[in-house]
């Protein structure tokens, strides 16, 4: 069994012999269940072994943060995921966005018509293929097409610098 299922087991335990049926008090409890309850606080207190093993991964890393208060975890089969953050500088918000938004629109209205009709009408209305083909008159064969030189066309022009 885990350290924290075994945590959470004493915990239960403890609310249980504390809070639930018998209603002790702590002082008024007999030395074993004290003695339980004072382990299940000391362990309650302790993190998650990857979360150590997380913290030493990015000691010094610039842009990785776990805060020193985490303990959540989640745990999968093949490892356990930590909680962190990622930094992001201002100077890439403020600048970054305008400059994309306004490439955006430029190669938005150089695309030829139909193919930004067929952009605007997945991208931004959220149809289906099949249904944009059936307002245009087109074959699903064709709408995809033209999609996917639309994203492309956008893609190269976010790209340049």
């Amino acid at each position: 069994m885990h350290n924290s299922k075994i945590v959470s087991l004493l915990q239960d335990l403890g609310a249980y012999l504390f809070d639930g049926a018998w209603s002790w008090s702590r002082h008024k409890a007999p030395p074993f269940f004290r003695r339980l309850a004072g382990v299940a606080d000391r362990l309650g207190d302790t993190r998650h072994p990857a979360i150590a093993v997380a913290r030493a991964r990015l000691e010094g890393a610039p842009v990785l943060r776990i805060d020193a208060d985490e303990t959540r975890v989640e745990e999968a089969p093949q490892g356990v995921w930590v909680r962190g953050w990622i930094w992001v500088e201002q100077h890439a918000l403020d600048s970054g966005d305008a400059k994309q938004e306004a490439k955006l629109r430029s190669a938005l209205a150089e695309l030829p018509q139909q193919r930004r009709v067929i952009y605007l009408a997945h991208c931004v209305e959220g149809l289906t293929y099949p249904a944009i083909a059936t307002r245009l008159d087109l074959d699903v064969a064709e709408v995809q097409r033209e999609l996917a030189a639309a994203l492309l066309a956008l893609s190269l022009a976010l790209d340049e610098t």
